[in-house]
């Protein structure tokens, strides 16, 4: 009888079952039908820079493809915004402009790390790859990277270098280059890249090392000379430039640029966000203003970004422990 009864059961809860997992299936569709259900936040750090300039480049892209607004906020450091970016609800209507040194730099120069780039963010998609440029002032009696490498050992700790803040790009790159070159600048942080050019185009500064779509009208207008670029091939906008491999000094690998949504972000949307993005970048304006940057468009998928990631947060570990990088 219990056997019988047994048999019995097992159809119907096979079948209510199944009938939970196609609610399921259908609740997670509903989710990403009804996306976006309000205005689209994009956080971003300082007005002027970089990821600033990203974010509201891809804003005008975003809003007619969504059919919401779309926000740009910008928070007063990587670290604020990153944290804000964490905190956010994960519905998908909060995304960030990240940095690699936001994702896998900064966490690395604290005893104790504001966030967690492994578990605190979503990687939405990985926008580009890019280059930087190694400039000085003009004034500077140098004109290539062996020169100034020749400089900076006979009078150690005189040339000074600018940099956006603490943990930017221009900062962990600079480190990065003299400790391969084995030589002493001194380090100048101001607030923002506005700031750290102006200082360098005003000869308070030496050099900088800075994303080459901020500094290449100061290079052609002959306000800062170009030393090198970072990366493995020459920019097609600057072919007399050689990369730092070319110059004797290894390892200067390119930057990039991608988008994180908060950690919990059910996967269809995220799937939705990296659609959208992909989509955005392959505007024609938006294609030749990264060109014309130096930057390599690479748009992948969520679990490409996510290796990328990971991959570099062991790589600059390694480099922010060995050279010492710290916040201040």
């Amino acid at each position: 009888m219990n056997g019988v009864h047994g048999l019995s059961v097992l159809p119907r809860l096979c079948c209510a079952l199944g009938a939970f997992m196609l609610g399921v299936l259908l609740s997670g569709n509903s989710v990403a039908q009804s996306f976006p259900s309000k205005p689209l936040k994009i956080i971003v750090t300082t007005p002027g820079g970089i990821i600033d300039i990203v974010g509201r480049q891809l804003a005008d892209k975003l809003a007619p493809a969504l059919g919401k607004p779309v926000i740009v906020e910008n928070k007063a450091s990587a670290v604020i915004a990153m944290q804000a970016i964490a905190k956010s609800l994960p519905d998908g209507h909060s995304v960030a402009v990240a940095s690699f040194t936001m994702l896998t730099v900064v966490p690395h120069m604290y005893e104790r790390s504001p966030y967690d780039p492994l578990k605190d963010f979503a990687p939405v998609i990985l926008l580009y790859t890019a280059p930087l440029l190694f400039t000085a002032h003009p004034s500077l009696p140098i004109d290539s990277v062996p020169e100034l490498i020749r400089f900076a050992k006979e009078q150690p700790g005189k040339l000074t270098y600018s940099s956006s803040g603490n943990g930017q790009p221009p900062h962990v790159y600079m480190e990065l280059f003299k400790y391969r070159a084995g030589i002493d600048l001194l380090h100048v942080p101001y607030k923002g890249t506005a700031a750290a050019l102006t200082a360098l185009i005003a000869g308070d500064v030496n050099v900088n090392m800075e994303s080459a779509s901020a500094v290449i009208t100061h290079v052609n207008s002959g306000r800062i000379k170009a030393l090198a670029v970072t990366g493995d091939k020459r920019m097609s906008s600057l072919p007399e430039v050689p990369t730092f491999a070319e110059t004797g000094v290894q390892g200067i690998s390119e930057s990039w640029v991608g988008i994180v949504a908060p950690a919990g972000t059910p996967r269809d949307i995220v799937l939705r966000l990296n659609q959208t993005f992909a989509k955005a970048l392959e505007s024609q304006d938006i294609k030749s203003n990264y060109e014309a940057a130096g930057r390599s468009i690479v748009a992948n998928s969520p679990d490409e970004f996510s290796a990328v990631i990971r991959d570099d947060i062991s790589k600059w570990g390694q480099v922010v422990r060995r050279i010492g990088i710290t916040p201040g």
